[in-house]
């Protein structure tokens, strides 16, 4: 298995803008506000189509079905592929969410799995903000007397970023993304979000979105909260890099790609997402070109490959 580039799937959102095709030249109509990239997804929501070479149109999940010690490694085999990839246009903000663990979501979502995340910031405003928990001491009962009072702002932890940050949002932490930040999200594969406070919006035909607040109060850590990683690089022939997250369901490095870099799968598949630059990725049987705004996953097939030009890609893959 060689591998694997896809075509991008758009999101239209409320909260959304025109990032995608300002910064990374991707073909939206005018007048359409795009939220969301998924650079590659194998989600009940959206399926990815390979774009290009010997799977060309064919959906992830079903060549990950047929193939799936090529593209997982030895004995190993998902249901679906287990990660999903955004790229985040934040022009407003986002509805103030929260998600549920596997456990939950497996018992009241059909079987899903939960969702953890990773934001890494492409670029943000000046000021800029995430909400990133609760206030220490925040209880339950304080947050829902807020909630109801539309007054939530006054129990949120927020936390000013900049581009090159990274925060971790584990499943059960409330959490936002405030207006002017582009963001890439690696996650859990899973859609499930409850929203819990939208700041009363309303859409073009003056309707309310809906909110999840039972389901949301059933799975909230009120002890949970995050801030800011600034992520620390080390140099390496090639480049520098920074192992920015590490957890259960998947880790990310943060590479700086100066000129050629050599890497190992270990028996495992990678995607690398380009943030900014083109890389070119090089195995024994080919190359393909990556852009800033794609992700390409290489195949646990493909046991040694060469990175090369001056790009800032993302690394993930699956402990």
């Amino acid at each position: 298995m060689e591998p694997l580039k896809f075509k991008p799937i758009f999101m239209e959102r409320i909260w959304g803008g025109t990032a995608l095709k300002e910064r990374f030249g991707f073909d939206i109509p005018e007048g359409k506000k795009i939220g969301e990239l998924w650079t590659v997804s194998d989600n009940r929501t959206a399926v990815s189509v390979i774009d290009g070479g010997e799977f060309d149109g064919k959906k992830i999940s079903d060549v990950a079905l047929e193939f799936a010690e090529s593209l997982y490694g030895k004995g190993k085999k998902y249901e679906r592929f287990p990660l999903l990839i955004k790229i985040i246009d934040a022009q407003d903000k986002l509805s103030v969410q929260v998600h549920p663990d596997d456990e939950y979501a497996y018992k009241y979502e059909n079987g899903d799995s939960g969702k953890t995340e990773m934001w890494y910031i492409i670029d943000a405003k000046p000021g800029a903000k995430l909400v990133c928990g609760l206030k220490e001491g925040t209880t339950r009962e304080e947050f829902i007397k807020l909630l109801e009072e539309e007054r939530l702002e006054e129990c949120l932890k927020e936390v000013e970023v900049k581009a090159g940050d990274v925060v971790y949002i584990p499943a059960g932490m409330v959490h936002a993304i405030g207006e002017g930040i582009l963001i890439c999200e690696i996650q859990q594969n899973s859609d499930l979000t409850y929203r819990v406070y939208d700041y009363n919006r309303v859409d073009e035909k003056g309707r309310k979105r809906e909110l999840h607040v039972d389901k949301a109060l059933d799975v909230i850590d009120f002890e949970l909260k995050s801030d800011k990683i600034v992520p620390m690089f080390e140099e390496i022939k090639g480049g520098r890099i920074a192992r920015a997250v590490e957890s259960p369901y998947f880790n990310v490095e943060i590479i700086e790609l100066a000129e050629k870099m050599e890497f190992e799968t270990y028996d495992r598949f990678e995607t690398l997402t380009s943030v900014e630059g083109i890389l070119e990725v090089e195995w024994e049987e080919g190359t393909k070109v990556v852009k800033a705004g794609e992700t390409i996953v290489i195949p646990a097939f493909v046991d040694k490959y060469k990175v090369k030009g001056k790009a800032k890609f993302l690394k993930a893959y699956v402990p």
